[in-house]
């Protein structure tokens, strides 16, 4: 994956560089409860795309975690986004761009119990808690271009 799959410095949509517009009503990724970082992601993954996901088959994103714990530091805003489980940075060479190493999806027992505790074997949640993970800080700054931006490298 190459950042220009997301990112678009020619081509930017809207106010930020990114390569889909989440404000457009018939964007696929638009809904009630699309953050703007969900709505960047699912802007290719819908269920229309054929890097589609089955939306209602799915970990549930955009919401305020209630049922779980999940870790602070996976939260946006305090909601839980597509960036809570997947870096898609190429720096980072995990199995499906997921925050943890899976062994190439043979460990997912360990990167669900990072949340899951309650509901996983002993063994998956010890070896959750000493699991390393690969993401971006939570609210990072996504500097808006263009006019009136903000942008200090525009003014």
């Amino acid at each position: 994956m190459e950042c220009i799959e997301c990112h678009s410095t020619h081509y930017a949509k809207g106010d930020f560089i990114v390569g889909v517009d989440p404000a457009v009503p018939n964007n696929p990724a638009r809904t009630a409860v699309a953050t703007p970082i969900d709505a960047l992601c699912l802007g290719c993954h819908n269920d229309n795309a054929a890097t589609g996901i089955k939306l209602h088959s799915t970990h549930p994103t955009g919401v305020k975690p209630t049922y779980t714990n999940v870790p602070g530091e996976l939260l946006w805003d305090g909601v839980f986004t597509c960036v809570s489980c997947h870096n898609p940075h190429p720096s980072n060479a995990n199995y499906k761009y997921l925050i943890m190493e899976t062994n190439e999806g043979a460990s997912m027992g360990t990167f669900c119990a990072k949340c899951h505790p309650n509901q996983s074997d002993p063994e998956s949640v010890t070896a959750a808690g000493a699991a390393a993970m690969t993401y971006d800080p939570a609210g990072q700054p996504i500097v808006p271009v263009g006019k009136g931006g903000g942008n200090p490298l525009l003014q």
